[in-house]
C-alpha cells in the first residue's frame, strides 16, 4: 500500500476517534526504532492505537492477523514509555482501527484492546 493511502486511512481514523470521545495527543510517533500511529487519551487511559487502511474491506480476523505478535510487543514498549510520563493516564490500552478506502464514506472498525485477540 502507498504512503498516501496510509496517511489518508491515519487521519480517517483519528477524525472517527475524536468524534468518539477520543483526544488525540499525537500521530506517527517513534521512539527509536518503535512506532506508532496514534497516541490518544480517553477515560484517563492511554490509548495506543495502531491503524490499518485497505483499499478493500477485511473482515475483522483478517485486520487482527495484519498485527504480529512483534509489533504488538512494540506498541505495547511505546505505550509503557508514555503512561509513566502523562500525568491524567492509569492505564494503557491497545486499539486497532481498520479503514476501508474504496468508497466516499470509508467504513471504519474499532477493535477495542487488541491484547483480547494477539
Amino acid at each position: 500500500m502507498s504512503k498516501k493511502l496510509g496517511d489518508l486511512g491515519q487521519i480517517e481514523a483519528a477524525s472517527f476517534l475524536e468524534k468518539r470521545g477520543y483526544r488525540i495527543l499525537h500521530q506517527n510517533i517513534r521512539l527509536g526504532h518503535l512506532e506508532a500511529d496514534i497516541l490518544a487519551i480517553k477515560d484517563r487511559l492511554l490509548v495506543i492505537v495502531e491503524v490499518k487502511s485497505s483499499t478493500r474491506l477485511l473482515t475483522l480476523e483478517q485486520l487482527i492477523q495484519r498485527v504480529s505478535k512483534a509489533q504488538f510487543a512494540r506498541l505495547q514498549a511505546i505505550g509503557s514509555f508514555y503512561v509513566n510520563r502523562i500525568f491524567d493516564v492509569d492505564e494503557l490500552r491497545i486499539d486497532l482501527v481498520g479503514v476501508f478506502l474504496n468508497q466516499k464514506n470509508s467504513p471504519i472498525r474499532h477493535l477495542v484492546d487488541i491484547s483480547l485477540y494477539i
